[in-house]
């Protein structure tokens, strides 16, 4: 099965080939031999090249949220109209949410502070894992909008970040 999938601006073709015990992935031509279990409805265990990982996972509508030796991953899968747009440079106001119930475990950075495209702005605990929010564009963060120790919920804009002067 072929999957077309975005991880922040990137896109990605997946294809997940499963041959009896052995499950190959194969990640834009690359082909990768996983071996998964899974625990629970949400947590599975993954050996990746010879690495043991237990990775959460949440589905939510075409995005799963994927947690991975502490870092979030969100993950859409994507249409051919959505992989033309994902090809634009983002820019202009970027809201920087939650991705799901969570405690906001530190601010990195505070109103007017410059950041770059992927630079770490909050830091957020949910299920145990802490993982670093990022910032799609670079720019200026022109509000912050929770407090460290925060509980917020899914979809719950924490910081804005702007590239407009």
């Amino acid at each position: 099965m072929t999957y077309t999938l975005k991880i922040k601006d990137k896109v990605f073709s997946i294809e997940v080939d499963r041959e009896k015990e052995q499950t190959f992935v194969k990640i834009n031509d690359k082909e990768i031999p996983v071996e998964f279990e899974k625990i629970d409805d949400n947590l599975y265990s993954i050996i990746l090249e010879g690495k043991s990982l237990t990775i959460g996972v949440l589905k939510d509508g075409k995005k799963l949220q994927v947690f991975m030796d502490g870092d979030l991953f969100i993950i859409e899968a994507i249409s051919e109209r959505d992989q033309r747009k994902s090809s634009q440079v983002l820019s202009g106001v970027q809201e920087i949410k939650s991705p799901m119930p969570s405690r906001v475990v530190k601010i990195l950075k505070d109103v007017g502070d410059e950041v770059t495209a992927d630079e770490g702005v909050a830091v957020v605990e949910a299920m145990k894992m802490e993982s670093e929010l990022k910032s799609p564009i670079e720019g200026k963060v022109t509000e912050v909008l929770v407090n460290e120790g925060d509980a917020v919920e899914a979809e719950t804009t924490l910081l804005i970040v702007s590239s407009e002067d």
